[in-house]
C-alpha cells in the first residue's frame, strides 16, 4: 500500500499478516464495556505535572549535585505541588494545571 507525500519518494506501509490473529483478538477484547471500563481508568497523563511544576512554579532546574540530594529537591517540588492541590480542594477554588 503506498500514501501520497508532498514531497519525496511515497511512502509504503506493509501488513503483517501474521500479526493479524493477535490484533483481532486485542480489537474484541478493547471492544468490551469491561475491558474499556479497566483500561480507561489506567490511562492517565503524567506530563502535566512537569509542566505545572515549570510553568507556574518556575522549576526549571536543580541547584543541587548528586543523586540524593536531586531526589530531595524533587520530593520537595512534587510536595508543593501536592500541597497546592490539596489546599485548592480544600477551599473549593480552581488553579490552572
Amino acid at each position: 500500500m503506498q500514501t501520497p507525500v508532498i514531497e519525496g519518494n511515497p511512502r509504503r506501509v506493509y501488513d503483517n499478516e501474521k500479526w493479524e490473529p493477535q490484533k483481532e483478538t486485542i480489537r474484541k477484547q478493547l471492544s468490551e464495556e469491561k475491558t474499556d471500563e479497566i483500561y480507561g481508568k489506567h490511562k492517565s497523563d503524567v506530563e502535566p505535572v512537569f509542566g505545572f511544576l515549570k510553568a507556574n512554579l518556575c522549576f526549571t532546574c536543580m541547584s543541587v549535585r548528586g543523586k540524593e540530594k536531586v531526589e530531595n529537591g524533587f520530593g520537595f517540588a512534587f510536595m508543593a505541588v501536592n500541597l497546592r492541590k490539596y489546599t485548592a480542594q480544600t477551599l473549593n477554588i480552581t488553579i490552572d494545571e
